[in-house]
């Protein structure tokens, strides 16, 4: 009952697929820096099929430079003639390093500004190698939360209840006080939940806000208030 009544003190986002996603693909970007090497022509569909199939494959990636290294090699089985490890990954590495390669859910500066009217504090809890905080900085978006906790630097990965205990350390809040925010249903909701954590699914699509998910971020609001949680946010 204690948990159900509490006031909601802070809200914290999942960063892939939730807000942030690869423009304009995955397979779009594979195939440019592979051409860049080769000199010959790779179709974007096929690479970004093969990547998922790669991705799918690994439930418990660690999101390390090795492994990401093992999955694009595995996206190119077959396409080339030496494995991207041999050649241009670093080159690939980099690349998605950079902001142009991703693209921001126009909705999330306005909802981080509608939390912060309402005194909520807000933090990024993120599945993700070191390459994340100097591309939030090179987005402008680094400052724009109070709490970051990255897989990779704390060495506990999402949907490990230890990575969303340490946001909730560094806040000194009870986990019963933060709403956690993302896309996979595992990893985000279940997760969140198993630490205490209140949460939400994102499911791209959805039409309005369920008990359990919204369609976008541009719907939280409205499930904040549905929940009755807008009536017992603040600081």
């Amino acid at each position: 009952m204690a948990a159900r009544l509490a006031i909601l003190r802070a809200v914290t986002l999942d960063v892939g697929g939730t807000w942030l996603t690869v423009r304009p693909s995955v397979g779009h970007v594979y195939a440019e820096m592979a051409a860049a090497w080769t000199g010959r022509r790779f179709e974007p569909a096929r690479l970004t099929r093969q990547f998922v199939h790669a991705w799918r494959r690994r439930p418990d990636f660690d999101h390390s430079r090795a492994a990401w290294m093992e999955i694009v090699d595995e996206t190119f089985a077959g396409l080339v003639s030496a494995p991207p490890s041999r050649t241009f990954f670093g080159d690939l590495y980099r690349r998605f390093g950079q902001p142009d390669v991703w693209r921001v859910d126009p909705a999330l500066p306005e909802l981080l500004g509608w939390m912060r009217s309402r005194g909520l504090r807000v933090g990024l809890i993120s599945n993700w190698d070191l390459r994340l905080r100097p591309l939030l900085r090179a987005l402008g978006l680094h400052d724009a939360f109070d709490v970051i906790v990255i897989s990779a630097e704390v060495g506990f990965a999402k949907p490990s209840p230890a990575i969303y205990l340490r946001a909730a350390d560094q806040w000194n809040l009870n986990p019963h006080e933060i709403l956690h925010v993302g896309d996979e249903l595992l990893h985000d909701f279940r997760g969140a939940r198993q630490a205490g954590f209140r949460a939400v699914w994102v499911r791209p699509g959805l039409a309005g806000p369920t008990h359990m998910a919204i369609g976008s971020l541009s719907q939280l609001p409205d499930w904040l208030r549905q929940t009755g949680l807008a009536s017992r946010m603040g600081t």
